[in-house]
């Protein structure tokens, strides 16, 4: 699989690299040059705070090069029906994007563990596969809080594994 990293806003670097990093497994990584946020996107405005909607960004990636494109941004996100998301992704389609906006709080480890953690469970709804609700370790189960993310693993589970497997053979990883 080739999978393009494109970040939209500021983001550092340190992340884009270590991103790059844990990705590898699922095949070449490459970062395409940083875009702004376009000001087109949906907005609105919660608790005093501009969120952007995040099915946009699929948009704004058509363009981009890659078997899957992730976007990286540094803007909080919302999807209809819900206050806000840390990712977007389509299914069996080839777009994702995470927003580190809500997960730098904790510290300089817990921002990148966050982000790919959250780049993988993106990355797998473009692999077909959809949210784990029996165990909350997987790497697919949604992340309702932080205090989600941050209990699951990085990995898909035992059942997940083999339909991500199976999408990423067809991919040629």
């Amino acid at each position: 699989m080739n999978l393009t990293i494109t970040p939209f806003g500021i983001i550092d670097r340190t992340i884009l690299d270590h991103l790059q990093g844990e990705l590898a497994s699922l095949g070449k990584v490459v970062l395409s040059s940083p875009k702004p946020v376009p000001s087109s996107f949906i907005q609105r405005k919660r608790r005093g705070q501009v969120q952007y909607l995040a099915s946009e960004f699929e948009r704004a990636l058509a363009d981009e090069r890659g078997d899957r494109v992730l976007a990286v941004t540094d803007v909080d996100l919302f999807e209809r029906g819900l206050n806000f998301v840390f990712g977007h992704a389509t299914i069996h389609d080839r777009f994702a994007v995470i927003s580190i906006a809500r997960f730098g709080s904790d510290g300089r480890d817990k921002l990148l563990e966050r982000t790919a953690k959250t780049a993988v469970h993106e990355l797998g709804h473009t692999l077909g596969l959809y949210h784990d609700d029996e165990d909350p370790g997987c790497v697919m189960h949604f992340s309702e809080r932080i205090e989600d993310t941050d209990r699951k693993g990085l990995t898909f589970c035992a059942k997940c594994r083999p339909a991500a497997t199976l999408t990423l053979s067809r991919l040629g990883t």
